[in-house]
C-alpha cells in the first residue's frame, strides 16, 4: 500500500535527512578547523585540544553550525524561473 506523503512527513524527512548528512561533515570540519580550536584554547584558555583529540564541545559546535546552515537552505524559498527577471536578448 502506498502512502501519499504530505508536507509534515517531507518537512521530517528534510530535517532528519539534514541531521543525519551532518554528522559525518562535523566530523571532518572539526578537524579543519583544527587551527581554530588551537586559537580558541590558547586565546581564552577553554581546553579544545587534547592530547589525543578535540574536546567533545568543538564536535559539538561545529555540527550545530553545519545543521544551521542545511535548515536554513532548506527553509529558504525556492526561486523558480517564473521568478527570475526576464532576460533580454541583444
Amino acid at each position: 500500500m502506498q502512502r501519499a506523503r504530505d508536507g509534515s512527513t517531507m518537512w521530517f524527512l528534510k530535517v532528519f535527512a539534514v541531521l543525519v548528512v551532518s554528522l559525518p561533515m562535523a566530523v571532518f570540519g572539526t578537524f579543519a578547523l583544527g587551527d581554530l580550536w588551537a586559537w580558541v584554547e590558547t586565546r581564552h584558555g577553554i581546553e579544545a585540544v587534547g592530547h589525543a583529540m578535540y574536546a567533545g564541545w568543538c564536535y559539538g559546535v561545529t555540527y550545530f553550525a553545519i545543521v544551521l546552515v542545511g535548515l536554513l537552505l532548506f527553509a529558504l524559498p525556492k526561486r523558480t524561473t517564473s521568478d527570475a527577471a526576464p532576460r533580454s536578448n541583444p
